[in-house]
């Protein structure tokens, strides 16, 4: 070989390897940029439960925060709900843009960053009247967003243990029980559309079907309730890949009967 062979080689392998530090350095500070936005977020929300009486909280296990929604539609317009999912420690904002790019880089406050935010599809009515409502969220890394979400699928026990997630507004704390959760790829029949009974039927015979929760019951449909679809990425960055979980209305309480 060559001198000059055995001399550029070394060298470009170092110019390498700094180059990856230097990304994943870069990654790493991303990361926490956006972990400790959101983290300053929970300053706007007391997740702390009163303390009840022993037979009382056995009867009564529906989380009511308090939650500074002024505080919060202030540094973002576009804010419309805060979610909470207690089995994986999920508590973020939910914002809603224009359309479904603007948050998939952008933080809450307006930040450039891959974590993004938790947000409504645009096609979706910010109300909750939709018959099924989809919040999409980042598959991250460090568990952040609905990183978390896949550990449902990982350990079985958790959404049959505690199979609830909430979506709070300015005038209502809603309760929503998980009936299915999948792997299914972008497009597919999950983010269709629902308008009548019919779709509703439809659509619930496909969720079951594709499902991997096993503590789904019957009389949780009853009467259609409403449904929201939690959706991240799933598989190769960048891939068409998603894990979805779907959970129907269990409750609704209004925020003066808290």
């Amino acid at each position: 070989m060559k001198k000059w062979m055995k001399v550029i080689i070394p060298v470009c392998a170092v110019v390498v390897l700094i180059i990856s530090c230097i990304n994943l350095g870069s990654i790493f500070l991303e990361y926490n940029r956006g972990v400790q936005e959101y983290k300053e977020l929970q300053e706007y929300v007391n997740n702390e439960r009163p303390q009840l009486p022993a037979q009382e909280k056995e009867e009564d296990d529906f989380v009511m925060p308090e939650i500074d929604f002024a505080a919060l539609k202030a540094k973002n317009e576009d804010f419309r709900y805060w979610l909470y999912i207690p089995t994986l420690e999920v508590n973020y904002p939910v914002v809603q843009g224009k359309d479904n790019d603007i948050y998939l880089h952008r933080t809450f406050d307006g930040d450039s960053n891959s974590a993004g935010c938790i947000f409504l599809d645009a096609g979706n009515s910010p109300d909750l009247t939709d018959r099924n409502t989809v919040i999409y969220g980042h598959n991250m890394k460090n568990r952040s967003m609905f990183g978390s979400l896949k550990e449902f699928m990982q350990e079985e026990e958790l959404a049959e243990e505690n199979p609830y997630f909430y979506l709070y507004t300015e005038g209502e704390a809603i309760r929503y029980r998980i009936i299915s959760y999948y792997m299914t790829v972008s497009g597919s029949d999950t983010y269709r559309s629902v308008y009548t009974d019919e779709d509703y039927d439809s659509y619930l015979k496909m969720a079951l079907q594709k499902s991997l929760f096993k503590g789904y019951q019957k009389d949780y449909t009853e009467g259609q309730p409403d449904m929201v679809t939690l959706s991240t990425c799933h598989g190769k960055a960048g891939g068409t890949g998603r894990f979805v979980v779907h959970g129907v209305v269990d409750e609704i309480r209004e925020w003066n009967e808290s």
